[in-house]
């Protein structure tokens, strides 16, 4: 899991049949609670598992993973992403817009005082939305590095439950 990467995304390819890793996913966290505080949903052909109460806070990760029967007919694809809940998720990406309309707003201000002759007062949003921008990204990256913990335990857990799993695409650099 790189230090720049928000949502990291890996493909593995098990031989299993879908049937079976799901199985083997639900066993594993009903075997050992303790050691997986898990619980998950199922939702349009995705699992999506996150932290239960006691263990979960709000940069708390979530794991999606998502089956697909290879095309040769032997083995499962299987897409996994691992990253902040939707809804942090949601209200970072509205951050990150506001911050975009404010600095585009003070271009469009700045520029029409100036043609207009007037005071430029519209230029102070530019670094103001620049400010606010980097503010949103520190705080993003702050709460990465609290979920860090809980992105390797997913890890941990997904290769515990699918055993024989080969990573297809991403990088592991923990």
């Amino acid at each position: 899991m790189s230090d720049y990467e928000i949502r990291p995304r890996y493909k593995f390819s098990n031989p299993r049949k879908v049937a079976d890793l799901n199985k083997s996913l639900r066993q594993a966290i009903e075997n050992e609670p303790d050691k997986w505080p898990l619980k998950f949903k199922k939702t349009h052909g995705h699992l999506i598992f996150s932290y239960k109460k006691p263990t979960k806070h709000l940069w708390s990760p979530e794991m999606d993973l998502n089956f697909e029967q290879h095309e040769e007919g032997e083995g499962t694809l299987i897409r996994v992403v691992i990253g902040p809940a939707a809804a942090v998720w949601t209200f970072f990406m509205f951050l990150y817009s506001l911050a975009a309309v404010i600095l585009f707003g003070g271009f469009i201000i700045s520029y029409s005082q100036f043609s207009l002759g007037k005071d430029i007062w519209g230029f102070w949003l530019i670094p103001g939305a620049v400010f606010f921008a980097l503010m949103v990204f520190l705080a993003g990256y702050w709460g990465k590095k609290r979920a860090r913990r809980q992105m390797i335990s997913f890890k941990k857990f997904f290769d515990n439950a699918l055993p024989g799993s080969v990573l297809v695409e991403g990088n592991l650099n923990v």
